[in-house]
């Protein structure tokens, strides 16, 4: 798992100061949106360095889309995912951004680690990510005190697959068992009670705007749309966690058999970014 230390001094400014309702909103319904969080101009960096890595990777694991390699010309258009950036020069601006780290500071506390910073490029006719919590991904807790956060670099809509969340499901307080989804990759699972834990009725589609921003809770289940359209939906996502956080025995949980999985995959040489494919959204 791919992490940074972030130094206290980063999150000390309250530059951002939630208010008494945005806490309240957060521990009723398990997420916050923020609309323009983020500049066209910090948009149109993290646009182009995408298409740099692409090109010229540089300590960056590349994961590519199978089906699309042989039909697409360029690595912009079969590329999905590009992984262990937290440390690139050019992201970082996203993750230790003071404005993210005030507000990410007031929801779990100060003395913070990045984990995962990814950006994903949603293809078009790319499948629906079944409903899921993030948690289950994660060997380490408590949960109160991780958070993910979402930004769209393009739009995000019901056609091109938006983010979906189920408010308020953070409260259930566990971790409900999860399996791999049907035509999937390893390691890309959906909640087993799907119909009953996350029903259409009970999802809220987030339509957003590039820059728009959404925090959520590490138990929230949530998901996404396939992509109907030709275009691609570009989005970058990350999680912090709390110092307090420390690493538990998966040994008797419902993660005990994904635990397993990646032991396998390390086992016999397996590629190091299906083991930390969390957010694929």
């Amino acid at each position: 798992m791919n992490y940074k230390r972030i130094s206290p001094k980063y999150v000390s400014s309250a530059e951002y100061k939630l208010t008494k309702q945005q806490k309240q909103f957060y521990e009723e319904n398990g997420y916050l949106l923020f609309r323009n969080l983020f500049e066209s101009t910090s948009l149109d960096r993290y646009r182009k360095r995408f298409s740099e890595l692409c090109h010229q990777p540089e300590k960056v694991t590349i994961i590519k889309e199978n089906s699309l390699v042989s039909a697409k010309k360029t690595p912009e258009e079969y590329v999905y995912k590009i992984q262990d950036i937290i440390n690139d020069e050019v992201y970082m601006s996203y993750s230790e951004d003071s404005r993210v780290l005030d507000i990410v500071s007031q929801l779990i506390g100060d003395d913070i680690s990045a984990v995962n910073l990814m950006l994903i490029n949603k293809p078009p006719e790319s499948t629906r990510h079944p409903a899921h919590q993030d948690q289950w991904y994660f060997p380490f807790g408590p949960t109160d005190k991780i958070i993910a956060m979402w930004t769209a670099l393009d739009p995000a809509n019901l056609q091109n697959g938006c983010l979906y969340i189920v408010p308020g499901s953070h409260k259930c307080g566990k971790l409900f068992k999860h399996v791999t989804f049907k035509n999937s990759k390893k390691f890309f699972h959906v909640i087993a009670d799907e119909d009953q834990l996350a029903p259409l009725s009970n999802r809220l589609y987030l339509e957003m705007s590039p820059g728009d921003t959404v925090f959520f809770h590490p138990y929230l289940i949530h998901g996404s749309g396939p992509n109907d359209t030709k275009d691609y939906r570009k989005a970058l996502t990350i999680h912090y966690a709390n110092s307090a956080c420390h690493y538990v025995d998966l040994r008797g949980t419902v993660q005990e058999e994904l635990s397993t999985g990646l032991l396998e995959v390390k086992d016999k040489g397996g590629q190091r970014s299906e083991m930390q494919s969390v957010g694929l959204q």
